[in-house]
């Protein structure tokens, strides 16, 4: 198997079918919707409620396991308070994920001639990415950290690049950056990911954390989509 197509087979065995490929060929199960716990969940993207493909708005959230909702019922996300009879929801979050993943996602369902679609990426830990060992095995994103020396510059950098790529070819009026990471520039930002209260790991915002997210989110839109 030549470069391109280990590196594509081994980033989409980890990301869509749930596995990774180790330097003997042999593959072990790893999800991105895994949970502490162990427990396996899938995909958000489609919504139970607002789904309706001809909706007037198209709102995509993209993020880590804050926009997916870690140990909460999908309907208690702020991804789904966000729609209503008008606005269908995609939720594209995924456990464990960086920026980088976010955009790949991204660039999958962004359509250049629609004029419905609205993009809300929040933003995960910025250090976070897609990263490869020496024998082409695909590292999970939150240890790239703790394994490769990466220093502050490249990782900001990074970040940079990504931020800027996309407010220039999809359109900074029609993206809502969020955060739940003070490390970075608050101009860069639309709205913070505060958590005021946890899901039963205490360590993801609950409920109302949600709840308060989307209302700052419903107020962006607000005044930006009208």
């Amino acid at each position: 198997m030549d470069l391109e197509k280990k590196t594509k087979y081994n980033v989409e065995k980890l990301y869509q079918d749930n596995h990774r490929v180790n330097k003997d060929g042999t593959e072990t199960g790893l999800n991105i919707y895994e949970n502490n716990n162990g427990k396996l969940e899938g995909g958000r993207q489609h919504d139970p409620i607002y789904n309706n493909p001809n909706s007037k708005k198209q709102i995509y959230t993209f993020g880590c396991s804050w926009t997916y909702g870690w140990d909460l019922p999908q309907e208690q996300t702020f991804t789904h308070l966000l729609g209503d009879e008008n606005t269908s929801v995609h939720n594209y979050g995924a456990g464990g994920t960086g920026l980088d993943f976010s955009v790949k996602t991204l660039s999958e369902v962004y359509i250049p001639t629609s004029t419905r679609q609205i993009f809300i990426i929040t933003m995960p830990h910025y250090f976070r990415r897609t990263w490869f060992d020496d024998d082409g095995v695909v590292m999970k994103p939150w240890q790239v950290k703790e394994k490769v020396d990466i220093n502050e510059y490249n990782n900001y950098f990074n970040f940079l690049h990504n931020y800027e790529l996309l407010n220039t070819f999809i359109g900074r009026d029609r993206i809502i950056w969020g955060t739940w990471d003070r490390d970075l520039p608050e101009e860069k930002f639309d709205v913070f990911f505060d958590r005021i209260d946890y899901t039963d790991d205490e360590l993801h915002p609950g409920p109302k954390s949600h709840k308060q997210y989307a209302e700052k989110l419903k107020d962006v839109l607000q005044d930006r989509f009208k």
